[in-house]
């Protein structure tokens, strides 16, 4: 037995010490990927696809973002017509023409891709999957071949991201790998003292991914500090440059629609009910983009977040640029709460796009701290095997969008025997007890084997809740009676 286990660390320690055989699969993976996702059925799939898909048809037809009414004609075939008749998707700019209200960089990047799967005559609708993946794959490749040196470090790295939420967003019809890729590399580079490069990419990430501008604006602060107490003219030309790159979507959006952000400007059940902005921050919501059971990160990753937040906290204790980065995480963390869609979440199960922007960070720790020591292979190990179980219900690499109106089954199970003590935000309950989005609060119901469970109930929809579980515990009652600024409240049973 002892001769066993002796040969079999050796054999183990051979494989981490060889990076040929590191990139040897690492190619492998890649070409399997490429060729798994080019065969794989076109999802024809609803939202902003409209838009980010939309735009590579009207530069191909009249080189602007423009909607046509060609344009439209052709996207119908392909894409559902109610996307186009939804006013969340193509807004009417200054000029009375209708223009995608998401900015157009993610598009232009997968132009490209589109007009070679069409030389190719293979489904163009899956231009934006290979988009991401080839964003994935290339940021792999470099952090492989500029970061990372140690064999043992870059199958670490790839074993990471292969078993991280991020695989979920390869097949996701929007740019969250294109910003999540450009923050990983950015980390890379900060931590290597090239500031200037990481706050670069941060800036570029920020183009897709608004409430980054804060962490854009701390970069190129301290890109700026670096340089000394009295900056060069050098420094403030490149600091300049990179302000005037991260204004770049807000003067596209003020020439187009003459607004900073549109966002101001939606008429949609959520923006009138709350609006957008800091009134929408809580420590609840805190709590729910880490730990709610449908979407907090801990439950996709949970191995991820507690051992990267130990190592970043050990870091901190030694390195002052990480005491800066964990405050500078939290304040962008609070600034995603801004918008008043708060429950809106990934592709399928998974965490909210409200905390995704928080993984890079996790993953740099996570690869950079980890040694092969026994506790910490026991750490790695137990990251493997949770990260399996995680990407085993949410379909790993191709996941089901439509399981975002579903509870998931940590959520379920708690619902099921604990309902008091899960108490979300109350339109995250709502949308995935209803299994639907109607943009604005209604009453929801939650059953378990036709036995109610739980419920959200609006004040003037207490009679349904009697006529469905047949009474109101008098200490709810009154609570739907004292109901908050919701209208509403929870009643368990």
């Amino acid at each position: 037995m002892l001769l066993l286990r002796s040969t079999t660390i050796y054999y183990l320690a051979k494989i981490m010490a060889n990076s040929r055989l590191v990139w040897i699969l690492f190619t492998a993976i890649t070409i399997l990927l490429g060729i798994f996702f080019l065969r794989y059925p076109p999802i024809y799939y609803g939202g902003d696809l409209a838009e980010y898909y939309g735009t590579t048809e009207s530069f191909l037809n009249h080189g602007t973002p423009q909607l046509t009414n060609q344009d439209r004609i052709n996207l119908e075939k392909v894409v559902n017509p109610v996307n186009f008749i939804d006013p969340l998707y193509y807004i009417k700019g200054t000029d009375g023409n209708r223009y995608p209200v998401h900015f157009i960089f993610y598009s232009l990047l997968s132009l490209p891709v589109r007009i070679v799967l069409k030389l190719f005559q293979l489904p163009e609708i899956n231009s934006l999957r290979m988009t991401n993946f080839i964003i994935l794959e290339a940021t792999l490749y470099i952090v492989l071949k500029r970061f990372i040196k140690s064999p043992f470090r870059q199958l670490l790295f790839l074993t990471t991201i292969y078993l991280s939420p991020l695989i979920s967003f390869i097949i996701w019809p929007g740019p969250d790998l294109y910003y999540l890729c450009l923050l990983l590399i950015g980390v890379f580079c900060f931590y290597e003292r090239k500031y200037f490069l990481a706050s670069l990419l941060v800036v570029l990430a920020s183009w897709h991914s608004q409430p980054l501008v804060i962490l854009a604006s701390t970069s190129i602060a301290y890109y700026v500090f670096h340089k000394g107490i009295i900056p060069s003219p050098k420094t403030v030309a490149i600091s300049l440059l990179l302000i005037f790159l991260m204004l770049v979507p807000y003067a596209y959006n003020y020439i187009l629609f003459g607004n900073l952000t549109p966002w101001v400007i939606f008429q949609d059940g959520w923006t009138k009910e709350y609006g957008f902005g800091l009134q929408n921050v809580s420590i609840k919501k805190l709590f729910e983009q880490f730990f709610d059971l449908n979407m907090g990160l801990f439950w996709y990753a949970p191995v991820l977040l507690f051992t990267g937040i130990y190592f970043l906290k050990n870091d901190m204790l030694v390195n002052k640029k990480s005491i800066l980065l964990i405050i500078i995480l939290f304040l962008n963390t609070f600034f995603y709460q801004t918008n008043p869609a708060w429950h809106y979440g990934t592709s399928g199960f998974g965490p909210t796009r409200h905390i995704l922007y928080f993984l890079p960070f996790l993953i740099f720790f996570f690869v950079t701290c980890l040694k092969p020591t026994k506790n910490h292979l026991i750490v790695l190990c137990l990251f493997i095997i949770s990260q399996l179980y995680v990407l085993s219900f949410n379909g790993f690499i191709t996941p089901d969008f439509i399981k975002v109106l579903y509870h998931s089954p940590y959520a379920e199970y708690v619902l099921n025997n604990y309902p008091n003590i899960y108490n979300p935000t109350p339109e995250i309950f709502v949308d995935r007890t209803n299994h639907n989005d109607l943009k604005y609060l209604t009453s929801a119901i939650y059953k378990y084997n036709g036995i109610c469970k739980k419920a959200f109930i609006l004040k003037k929809d207490k009679q349904v809740l009697i006529n469905e579980c047949g009474f109101i515990p008098q200490d709810y009652y009154e609570k739907i009676e004292r109901a908050d600024n919701y209208g509403g409240a929870y009643v368990d049973y």
